[in-house]
């Protein structure tokens, strides 16, 4: 049966900077050990999402440097967690994004990925032979020819927003070793960095386009009031007031009212702003 609750594995590097020489059987061909490599791929994982705006690309060249991490180079997916849905975000290969689709399904039991993210721990399956957790999650993995699971939560300070799952063809024992289990940690807390990083930005985009709609419905609403100013030679708020009783009666929202005033007037559509971009360094 696998374990779960994991703590942390021990971060010192095992590369001699503890004052102990590394294990001769755990350096790769090119003399280099499970630390220098992971450095190595955490420059990669930075490196590829600075290089790109492609989102989607950059993640998935994420996935696939932190599949290298670990013996037998294991699948990798990343899932993120958004409110209360869960999505993969990116995959080292297809094939690790249809296994990370099977525990979303898996309803009610779940499974690995989702058990890191609620509860914050390292979920880790060690032979999907003898696994009984999550219903009939193990058999259904094993069909796909995969016997153990690593599954780490993913954190952006305190809040969990999501795991890197590694799926491997061969039991946890081998696959995933003390030192590549030190290695997906901190690949782990670096690609949480990442990921929040990315949210931000989105999120950040998002506020910009709300505030440039805004401003944008603004506009269209005071040409609108200026136009029924100088038809029916009243105030501004007079103006307003009519509007507003338009869009109640007619169940229409305002900006779409003042849209209508302007067609009838100039007919065309109301123009963009000069103004509908927010100012530098918003918000």
């Amino acid at each position: 049966m696998g374990t779960s609750g994991d703590p942390r594995p021990d971060r010192r590097p095992p590369d001699g900077a503890d004052g102990h020489d590394p294990d001769p059987a755990e350096l790769d061909a090119a003399g280099l050990s499970p630390s220098a490599l992971v450095e190595d791929h955490l420059h990669e994982l930075a490196g590829a999402l600075l290089a790109t705006s492609n989102i989607d690309a950059a993640l998935n060249e994420l996935a696939v440097a932190a599949s290298r991490i670990a013996p037998g180079a294991p699948m990798a997916g990343v899932t993120l967690r958004l409110g209360e849905r869960v999505m993969t975000v990116a995959s080292s290969e297809a094939h690790a994004l249809l296994v990370d689709e099977i525990q979303y399904d898996n309803e009610p039991d779940g499974g690995p990925c989702l058990q890191a993210i609620d509860t914050g721990q390292i979920v880790i399956v060690e032979d999907l032979g003898t696994e009984t957790r999550w219903g009939t999650y193990a058999t259904l993995l094993l069909s796909h020819g995969l016997r153990s699971i690593y599954s780490s939560p993913l954190h952006a300070g305190e809040p969990v927003i999501g795991a890197l799952n590694m799926y491997a063809t061969t039991p946890a024992a081998t696959a995933f070793t003390p030192a590549a289990r030190t290695a997906i940690a901190r690949v782990a807390d670096h690609t949480g960095l990442l990921l929040h990083a990315v949210l931000q930005a989105a999120r950040h985009a998002e506020i910009t386009g709300q505030f440039r709609q805004a401003l944008t419905n603004r506009a269209i609403i005071e040409q609108a009031i200026g136009i029924l100013m100088g038809q029916r030679r009243c105030t501004a708020a007079e103006a307003f007031a009519i509007m507003r009783r338009t869009s109640q009666n007619r169940n229409r929202r305002l900006r779409d009212v003042a849209a209508d005033i302007i067609i009838a007037f100039t007919g065309r559509p109301p123009q963009p702003s000069p103004f509908a971009d927010p100012p530098e360094g918003f918000p």
